[in-house]
């Protein structure tokens, strides 16, 4: 038995870019920064950032986060890695990708502190639309 299971949580560092294939599915793709804080050698702290390509193809999500989710937010990803290669200006590529399928994986807007709470009954914010909208 084998997994291809990504989980990331960090912050989208661009507003996600909504696409539309040939066969009119559509698809966003977000930018992704994780960070790792540790002490170097000498005990002065570090601090290391990883970018991450993710892709969601779930139409209604797709839109839903184009909609909601702004550069800046923090969000929670479950997906699976992908590998791919292209060629562009003759010269041939090569991409890794957290893709989110139409089934089985997730994306999360995770609240922060100076944002308003999903548990607020009168909550008009970005979780309370998203919410009526999947509905």
């Amino acid at each position: 038995m084998t997994v291809n299971k990504a989980i990331l949580v960090g912050r989208l560092g661009a507003d996600p870019e909504i696409s539309k294939t040939n066969a009119d599915s559509t698809f966003v793709k977000l930018s992704l920064a994780t960070n790792e804080v540790y002490n170097d050698k000498s005990g002065e702290r570090q601090e290391r950032t990883q970018w991450h390509k993710v892709v969601v193809w779930s139409d209604k999500l797709a839109q839903m986060i184009g909609k909601h989710y702004k550069k800046g937010d923090t969000v929670a990803v479950e997906g699976q890695i992908e590998n791919r290669a292209y060629e562009q200006d003759g010269v041939k590529k090569y991409i890794s990708e957290v893709v989110v399928p139409r089934y089985g994986g997730s994306v999360k807007l995770i609240l922060t502190n100076n944002k308003p709470k999903s548990s607020d009954k009168n909550s008009s914010g970005p979780i309370a639309q998203a919410k009526k909208e999947m509905e």
